[in-house]
């Protein structure tokens, strides 16, 4: 058990890290950047979908939940119901549904925006100045969603990594 244990924190350490920068990254610093960038927002957006970013980072966040879920188990005595009246345990358990709920919102709205913001974008411009019009509309709409959806999913993983820091210690 103390591998398995070993094995489930690192998967879910290293995973939370990499999904929580990856949501700090792309709310504070990609979004912005694309959505002043027009058009050109595309070849980025393109980019990132060669190197499958929108499967990868929904991989990794399921493990981290699935780690998470296994390591809750195992530490709270099969999901007892005296380890979750526990400060500890209800701090780790509030952290886990905020983990979660930005998991579901993650593969439920972002992911497939963000896919087809990047199909949008993939396509090549046009001399129909409605058909562009109404291309860089559409555009903008999905880009505020993204937007809106990566904000509230970085404060989510936030509250989450914050739960699971300080859990151990109320």
């Amino acid at each position: 058990m103390q591998a398995e244990l070993l094995v489930l924190r690192l998967v879910h350490v290293l995973g939370g890290v990499f999904w929580v920068g990856s949501a700090l990254f792309m709310a504070i610093f990609l979004f912005p950047a694309l959505a002043s960038a027009g058009p050109a927002a595309g070849q980025v957006m393109g980019a990132l979908q060669r190197r499958r970013i929108f499967t990868i980072l929904p991989v990794i966040a399921l493990l981290t939940v699935l780690s998470g879920v296994r390591l809750m188990q195992l530490t709270s005595g099969g999901f007892s119901a005296a380890y979750f009246s526990s400060p500890s345990g209800r701090v780790f358990a509030w952290g886990g549904t905020f983990a979660i709920a930005a998991f579901v919102i993650g593969i439920l709205i972002a992911r497939p925006m963000g896919l087809k913001l990047g199909k949008l974008n993939a396509q090549p411009p046009t001399d129909d100045a409605a058909e562009q019009g109404r291309r860089d509309a559409e555009r903008a709409r999905l880009q505020r969603i993204v937007m809106v959806v990566g904000i509230v999913n970085l404060l989510l993983l936030l509250l989450a990594a914050g739960a699971m820091a300080i859990a151990q210690y109320v």
